[in-house]
């Protein structure tokens, strides 16, 4: 057979090619199970990690890590929690294989380190609360000892620990976990759904003048209110638009006097130790403070607060929506087109995946009394 020109350069560039491919060294199964790359986390350290990683262990307060790996589809590779996670009753619910996985301990109350070693996570994910020496040598040294067993840590900050706290802070934990299993999408999406939701309370809230804004007390039950260096405040001043009552600090002790001194426009009820519902309130009973004592609060007289669940107040994927009650309540003239239980509801529906039924579940779940005593 006659070749022709080109036909005959087809042929030799192909025979090219394979000779090429055919020498040319191939990447064997070993080679990239043991190929590695640097993530930056918020400590600013730069932890070398896996190419490809499938299995965490998770130590946290805001559960914005195991939260968004069940977002992502991928909960299955969450081998171990800390001791928290492991009774928070809501967090069992909407990320489940957390009652599953081993309690590894934590931080503060000492992690497991044979237990941890046993799992053999590819990574440790570590929320850090830093105020001070004494906290930072305290994770320090749990970091120190889990890297010394072979497993790399990345590190999340508590969105409180900053001197500018910002909603940022929490939604980088997000972009972390979507780096970490190479979900980056997934982790843009969400993060842009709930920015959404807070632009949307931030352009109603905005115009309102100094002289109009709401006078506010953020409860965070038991005996303590939320002052001006923690990340709730900002939602309070910074996208809500109202007056913390409460100058410096995070958690600030209260007394019945000082609250009926403050006498708030509006009072935020904080699930922090546990779901304070609004009929104690009403009632007068005794639930850290003895809310019979202070029954003469205008907020409470004129039915202007409400009580977030135990764990919406955080900095967390729930935060949004509670987020929109918190500025219902301060401000219902801008927002009384918002069907609070609706936007609920679609917020679990949407970025859980569950169904209707499941959704409110997760809502009656956020009703974890936790330590809460009820008198």
């Amino acid at each position: 057979m006659k070749w022709t020109q080109p036909a005959g350069m087809i042929l030799l560039a192909i025979v090219a090619l394979l000779v090429i491919n055919g020498c040319a060294p191939q990447e064997t199964g070993d080679e990239q199970e043991n190929s590695t790359r640097i993530v930056q986390d918020m400590w600013g350290r730069e932890v070398e990690i896996k190419e490809e990683v499938t299995s965490a262990v998770i130590i946290e307060w805001e559960g914005l890590a195991a939260k968004s790996m069940q977002i992502f589809g991928i909960q299955e590779m969450i081998v171990g929690v800390d001791d928290y996670a492991k009774k928070n009753t809501f967090r069992n619910h909407v990320v489940p294989v957390v009652g599953t996985v081993p309690d590894i301990g934590s931080a503060w109350s000492g992690v497991n380190y044979e237990t941890l070693a046993n799992l053999k996570p590819d990574v440790v994910f570590m929320e850090l609360w830093v105020t001070n020496e004494s906290e930072k040598e305290l994770h320090s040294d749990a970091i120190n000892k889990i890297e010394e067993l072979g497993i790399p840590v990345i590190t999340f900050l508590s969105p409180s620990c900053f001197e500018e706290p910002h909603i940022d802070t929490a939604w980088e934990h997000v972009r972390l976990v979507g780096e970490v299993f190479q979900k980056q999408e997934e982790a843009a999406a969400l993060i842009q759904r709930m920015d959404e939701k807070v632009a949307l309370i931030r352009s109603r809230t905005q115009g309102i003048e100094a002289a109009d804004k709401a006078d506010v007390v953020i409860f965070a039950t038991m005996d303590n209110v939320m002052g001006t260096k923690s990340i709730q405040s900002y939602f309070l001043t910074e996208i809500i638009n109202a007056n913390n009552l409460i100058e410096g600090g995070d958690f600030v002790k209260i007394s019945e006097e000082q609250l009926l001194k403050l006498d708030p426009d509006v009072l935020i009820i904080h699930g922090h130790d546990g779901y304070l519902d609004p009929a104690v309130v009403r009632e007068g009973r005794q639930a850290g403070l003895n809310w019979g004592n202070v029954q003469h609060l205008q907020a409470i007289e004129n039915d202007r607060f409400i009580s977030l669940g135990y764990e919406e107040w955080r900095a967390t994927i729930e935060t949004p929506v509670a987020l929109l009650k918190m500025a219902k309540t301060i401000y219902p003239e801008l927002f009384e087109d918002i069907d609070l239980e609706a936007e609920e509801v679609n917020m679990y529906m949407q970025d859980y995946g569950m169904t209707r039924e499941e959704a409110l579940k997760a809502i009656e779940a956020q009703q974890y009394t936790a330590i809460v005593e009820v008198n």
